[in-house]
């Protein structure tokens, strides 16, 4: 059986240099920066392939820059027995957050990235493996997920003890035809760990955003249910319909997305980002309880007119009518 009790020596941790971080979020005219795995330790395998302390291998493919996950390392619950949670005190994980937001003062809202009880648990053991856990063995998935659910709970408070303005968890529960499990094994697995979360986040007065693709409207209702203050991104190419989820949540929760990132923002014109930023604005703003962003990730297809354009036209346009 392989010992995992301690991660191999730490060979780097991987960090962004937050200077430059922050000069491209002013250069854009952004309110606001988000900061995920904020100092990351790893371990090389080889060149290209690296371990990291939550147990998930990765390998960065040097031409296009783009990191990708391969696989987990936890097989069998002796596996999870030896293995050494991560440190969410980490001095070297959080320095550049803390250094953001020194740099940052009052000029932008620093955001610290947090996960919950999908993206690491799911990594660790593999995502198949895991989904197929909530069926063959209930309790090694919960265990699992507490693993997971205690890191990052006390991870959001060493954040919020830094002084982030907010949070956001970006566990992925969905694909864009629905959510990767059943309502039920949501109901279960997810959603009671994920209000763990949000209610870290509001006991330190920190507001928290919930980030997760794909269809969402079978497990919505829970996800509202923890309180989160703002869902994110109202994935358009899901067929989620801003305005159908700003009319039945609006009392509820903030909504935010839905700018088309899979084709208006890298093939579209400026002209049409403008046009579906005022679509946006139309379905959504009016009373306030919206924030205009991408429907996913600025991803390196973008163009950057087009992000520029959007982000332009949100200033230009998006005046509250509340």
């Amino acid at each position: 059986m392989r010992q995992l009790q301690r991660m191999p020596k730490v060979d780097a941790y991987l960090l962004v240099d937050a200077e430059d971080y922050y000069n491209v979020y002013t250069g854009f005219g952004l309110d606001a920066m988000t900061i995920w795995d904020v100092g990351l330790p790893v371990k090389y395998l080889n060149a290209e392939t690296f371990l990291d302390d939550c147990g998930r291998v990765w390998t960065r493919n040097e031409q296009s820059q783009i990191t990708y996950y391969l696989n987990g390392t936890i097989e069998s619950p002796e596996d999870l027995d030896n293995f050494c949670p991560p440190d969410p005190n980490d001095q070297k994980r959080l320095r550049t957050l803390e250094k953001l937001i020194k740099i940052s003062k009052t000029k932008l809202a620093v955001i610290g990235g947090v996960h919950d009880a999908f993206e690491i648990p799911s990594m660790m053991r593999g995502v198949e493996n895991f989904l197929f856990d909530y069926y063959r063995d209930q309790k090694f998935a919960e265990r699992l997920i507490e693993t997971s659910t205690r890191y990052n709970m006390e991870l959001a408070k060493a954040m919020i003890d830094l002084g982030v303005d907010a949070l956001v968890t970006g566990d992925d529960y969905a694909y864009k035809k629905g959510p990767l499990m059943s309502p039920q094994h949501f109901k279960r697995f997810i959603a009671p760990y994920l209000k763990m979360i949000v209610d870290v986040s509001h006991q330190g007065s920190v507001p928290i955003i919930k980030h997760t693709d794909g269809y969402l409207w079978p497990i919505l209702d829970e996800i509202v249910n923890t309180r989160a203050d703002a869902l994110h991104p109202i994935e358009r190419q899901a067929k989620m319909s801003l305005k159908e989820v700003k009319d039945k949540y609006a009392d509820r929760v903030c909504v935010a997305g839905n700018v088309d990132v899979s084709l208006v923002l890298p093939l579209g014109t400026v002209e049409k980002t403008i046009m579906e930023v005022k679509r946006c604005l139309k379905e959504a703003a009016d009373g306030g309880g919206y924030i205009l962003s991408s429907s996913n990730s600025i991803h390196d297809s973008v163009k950057p007119e087009n992000f520029r354009a959007m982000i332009e036209a949100a200033k230009r346009y998006g005046k509250c009518t509340c």
